[in-house]
């Protein structure tokens, strides 16, 4: 999220110093997109407060301004709450505002941990990466010859690291150094082919 908000604040900056009107880049502020996250507003309360405006999914409640008091206690911010938004001071300085359809503030990483701790967006962006890289390799493992070919990879690499650790291992004195190259290839091609026939089964159900 960062990314993009730094994006926005270099482009606020250029605006300002080329002398365009603070309302002017308020009504036409662009969007700035990195990481799947989006920047599309600036309100000048002060120092510009950068955010993104959207439907957050979340409903202005005193749950919700609860979680945000606690949020910005942790900051040592202070909260006024005006109609249905929210803004949060350091000392006179509005610092960031939030609402059910838009959150800013005046720097990066207030802006990142707004996003995250009070609506959630990072951690569900988080978890979505996840599920799909995790989807992804079992797909690769599901896949006849490409699974295979993955597991044989890996057999080899693995053999490669044993072979590699194997001055350096701490083994039981009944059990011989070259044992290591055999253990641990096996050990890893069981694995995966234990989560190859999970992913086949899944795929199938």
């Amino acid at each position: 999220m960062s990314k993009a908000f730094i994006k926005a604040q270099e482009y606020i900056r250029e605006q300002l110093r080329k002398g365009v009107p603070r309302v002017t880049i308020q009504e036409r502020m662009p969007e700035f997109e990195a990481d799947s996250f989006v920047v599309n507003r600036a309100y000048f309360i002060g120092k510009p407060i950068i955010g993104m405006a959207r439907n957050m999914n979340v409903k202005f409640d005193k749950n919700f301004i609860a979680l945000v008091r606690k949020f910005a206690k942790f900051r040592n911010l202070d909260v006024e709450v005006i109609g249905g938004g929210i803004f949060l001071k350091r000392g006179k300085e509005v610092v960031a505002w939030l609402r059910e359809d838009f959150f800013g503030a005046d720097e990066p990483t207030l802006f990142e941990e707004l996003g995250r701790e009070v609506y959630g967006l990072g951690s569900n962006h988080d978890r979505k990466l996840k599920s799909s890289l995790g989807e992804s390799f079992l797909e690769l493992l599901a896949d006849s010859r490409s699974g295979v070919r993955f597991i044989a990879f890996m057999f080899v690499l693995s053999l490669i690291a044993a072979a590699l650790a194997a001055p350096f291992a701490t083994l039981p004195s009944y059990m011989p150094r070259w044992s290591i190259l055999l253990i641990v290839p096996i050990v890893v091609t069981i694995l995966l082919y234990l989560v190859k026939i999970y992913a086949k089964l899944k795929r199938i159900l």
